[in-house]
């Protein structure tokens, strides 16, 4: 978890963090937790939830298998995608089969 001193945390209290900053640091920095962004804001973890929701899915997961479809699409290998997604080439070929209708 993420400590705040006393001067970040006042000026948390004094400049709020809006909801669309929220959903960018939670969308954009996937290494971040929900419980961290929620201490980083002073929001309870169930408010960066709603928040979240509101911006769209909460589940990182579907923006990472929309980029393993839009590297498919491009003509780059499973074994290439599987590189810059940080997925397992068998995940690769199962994201890429569930959504021909071929779960494998």
């Amino acid at each position: 978890m993420e400590e705040l001193n006393f001067k970040e945390w006042i000026t948390n209290l004094d400049n709020p963090i809006s909801d669309t900053e929220i959903a960018s640091l939670y969308y954009h920095n996937t290494n971040m937790k929900v419980r961290d962004l929620a201490i980083r804001t002073g929001k309870s973890i169930g408010e960066v939830y709603r928040i979240i929701h509101r911006q769209g899915s909460p589940n990182r997961k579907m923006n990472n298998h929309e980029n393993v479809f839009s590297f498919a699409s491009s003509g780059m290998s499973v074994n290439k995608i599987a590189e810059f997604t940080g997925y397992t080439p068998r995940n690769i070929r199962y994201i890429l089969g569930k959504a021909n209708g071929n779960g494998i």
